[in-house]
């Protein structure tokens, strides 16, 4: 009797676990590369691509910025239309493009990704957060600077990346310097490559992530990088 009251309380703790949410699916690029979340405590804006070079800005958790991806650990941030290029800020500590999911009922959170592990929160209704990906029936959203699973509802329908965009951009400039590609009469390198303005979308259909190199000259490269398998082809070649 026992065994049976305490495998019901279980299968009620699963049942509460799997709780209703909203999910806001990723907006995609905008005017000014893809919109950004802070998801540590604070994060600091800075002058160059240099963890010591001046502080322009410090950032709190949740706030929400432009931002360009620059495949080496950094991005460019724009705080306001007006501003223009403000900064940069380590991509480790930012979420571009993400998707939320907002709580109807009380819901869970996880150590790991296991109904039986230590629990280290419990979502109120109506409370919003970042995700930071989904793994099978798991979800990991980011809780004020820290970070937690939460049992994925079955109606989550937005395929959220699980590559970062810096592997990403690794992944393809690996492939582009594999193929042994030409710009112009420039042999690309390992060196020349991060002369090549870079942009990178992901498809939340598809799951997969376009990838374009543009050079100076016209030339152009397009990369498909599979966001499951991290397998790349090359998409497109032009030559303007």
């Amino acid at each position: 009797m026992k065994r049976f009251v305490g495998l019901l309380v279980a299968l009620l703790m699963l049942g509460a676990s799997l709780s209703l949410a909203e999910i806001t699916k990723p907006m995609g690029p905008g005017q000014i590369g893809f919109d950004a979340v802070v998801i540590s405590k604070n994060v600091t804006v800075r002058a160059s691509q240099n963890a010591n070079s001046k502080s322009v800005k410090r950032l709190s958790y949740g706030d929400k910025f432009a931002a360009v991806s620059l495949g080496n650990g950094w991005c460019e941030c724009y705080l306001s239309e007006n501003e223009g290029v403000s900064g940069y800020v380590l991509e480790d500590y930012v979420l571009l493009d993400p998707a939320y999911i907002t709580t109807e009922e009380s819901t869970a959170v996880y150590a790991w990704k296991a109904t039986n592990a230590k629990r280290v929160g419990l979502l109120g209704r109506g409370e919003t957060y970042p995700i930071i990906r989904t793994e099978g029936n798991w979800m990991l959203i980011s809780l004020r600077g820290a970070a937690g699973w939460i049992v994925r509802p079955k109606a989550d329908t937005t395929g959220t990346a699980r590559m970062k965009t810096a592997d990403v951009l690794e992944r393809a400039q690996s492939y582009l310097l594999s193929t042994d590609q030409w710009a112009g009469s420039e042999r690309v390198t390992a060196t020349t490559v991060q002369n090549y303005y870079s942009f990178v979308e992901y498809d939340a259909y598809t799951r997969e992530w376009l990838v374009t190199f543009s050079a100076k000259d016209g030339y152009v490269f397009e990369i498909v990088v599979d966001d499951g398998t991290g397998y790349a082809y090359m998409y497109d070649t032009v030559n303007g």
